[in-house]
């Protein structure tokens, strides 16, 4: 039986090894599902903003959608690292970056925190299962994130490739609500747990 590192590893793997086409044809189409999924969701959330991830690597890239959220002010945010913690940034531009910890583009003006207090938070990842579960890269910055930020709504982005029936996951590790990927976006059973604590905060 695989272990979560060889787990991860298979993925990471698999994803560089995907092409420069294929991982733009795939990144476009996901953007574009997102898009209409907030479409849909903005009129239903009390939702004041979006936590975004600048694409490294052979992440799945976002442009288009930030594009699109950036034209209609929506307010978007980006992490920065220092340490073993992970802050939010607001931006009002994908020229507003410079390269930071691990080589990943951080937000260059970082007055204060974003603080968002209701927001969809978009997360990247190496593997992910059908019931939500996700594994990072070893490093452990969102999980630690969402520990002190319960009330987001975490949204797993990944290629359908990188999605497997199910992993195994640990105590440590946090569910997704909802996962992206070219084909769809599929709400997840812990997103019912979500609606229960907006319910009952009156968010």
């Amino acid at each position: 039986m695989e272990t979560k590192r060889q787990i991860r590893a298979r993925h990471l793997k698999e994803r560089n090894a995907l092409s420069l086409e294929d991982r733009s044809f795939w990144s476009s189409k996901i953007s574009q599902n997102l898009t209409e999924y907030f479409k849909r969701r903005f009129k239903i959330c009390r939702i004041n903003g979006i936590y975004g991830y600048y694409p490294h690597g052979s992440e799945v890239s976002l442009t288009e959608l930030y594009d699109w959220l950036l034209e209609k002010e929506i307010p978007l945010a980006f992490p920065a690292v220092k340490g073993d913690t992970m802050e939010f940034y607001r931006v009002d531009s994908m020229r507003d970056f410079v390269p930071g910890t691990f080589g990943i583009m951080e937000p260059v003006f970082r007055r204060e925190a974003a603080n968002f207090k209701s927001a969809f938070c978009l997360v990247p990842g190496s593997v992910f299962d059908r019931f939500g579960r996700r594994y990072g890269y070893g490093k452990g910055y969102y999980d630690r994130y969402f520990s002190m930020h319960e009330g987001l709504f975490r949204m797993g982005i990944a290629y359908a490739a990188q999605v497997e029936r199910e992993i195994p996951s640990e105590s440590c590790d946090v569910n997704m609500y909802a996962l992206a990927t070219e084909e769809a976006v599929t709400e997840m059973p812990a997103l019912a747990v979500w609606k229960r604590e907006l319910s009952e905060t009156g968010e």
